[in-house]
């Protein structure tokens, strides 16, 4: 039961719930990005998606740094840079699993959802709590 509440009560966890959260969020606003282009303005749809990641990167840095891992690390340089590349590392991933999942072996094209929606965010979770925004030291 003490581990239990300790788990419950850990920064890591708080910071999960939190990331969660604001990825919702940042997803939600690259897709009406996405939309916005692709529908409305006739954006061909690789350029629109393309649009919506790079707009979904920098919201998600600014709700990432300021409020999922605050007081953790510091708003930097580097750690945008950090941020940017664990970005490109997702996408790659993501990309990784529909070509997995529809081409080698010719599933559906919702095939690749379910390691979008959990390796993937778990991935970059992890990645931005260890080394984007790690906490300081002394």
């Amino acid at each position: 039961m003490i581990a239990l509440r300790k788990l419950f009560h850990s920064e890591a966890l708080t910071q999960l719930a939190r990331f969660v959260v604001a990825g919702l969020g940042v997803t939600a606003l690259s897709v009406a990005i996405y939309l916005v282009y692709a529908i409305v303005l006739h954006v061909n749809p690789l350029l629109a998606n393309i649009v919506s990641h790079f707009g979904g990167v920098a919201a998600g840095y600014a709700i990432h740094s300021r409020w999922s891992f605050r007081g953790s690390g510091e708003q930097s340089a580097a750690s945008l840079g950090k941020f940017a590349l664990v970005s490109g590392i997702a996408l790659a991933l993501n990309s990784c699993w529909v070509w997995i999942a529809t081409v080698a072996m010719h599933g559906p094209a919702w095939a690749p959802v379910p390691a979008m929606l959990f390796a993937t965010p778990l991935a970059s979770f992890t990645l931005n709590r260890y080394w984007v925004f790690a906490p300081r030291t002394a």
